[in-house]
């Protein structure tokens, strides 16, 4: 798995769901599927990211990268800047809300 916070983020998320439905005495979701985003910044400006997909893969026990999905970036950009950016102000906003 990708060392970073977006994964961690989406890995609670999967945690939190799971713990609610075993409270409610619900099947927990089988088939997760976490995404992950990690941007880096290159100088004040360009940013550069590199994404990919996860879904659970029962007979290995683990989560396992969709073929085809995800990629990483031609070039850094200010554009990609604004989306890290704004990754940031999400991801802070939900874990210190």
């Amino acid at each position: 798995m990708p060392k970073s916070a977006s994964m961690a983020n989406q890995h609670a998320k999967v945690c939190a769901a799971a713990v609610i439905a075993l409270i409610k005495g619900e099947a927990v979701n089988a088939d997760p599927v976490m995404m992950n985003t990690c941007y880096s910044f290159v100088d004040g400006k360009n940013v550069m990211h590199v994404a990919s997909v996860h879904t659970f893969d029962a007979t290995q026990k683990t989560l396992v990268p969709v073929k085809g999905a995800g990629g990483v970036s031609d070039k850094a950009s200010e554009q990609e800047g604004l989306y890290a950016w704004g990754w940031a102000r999400n991801i802070w906003a939900e874990a210190l809300a």
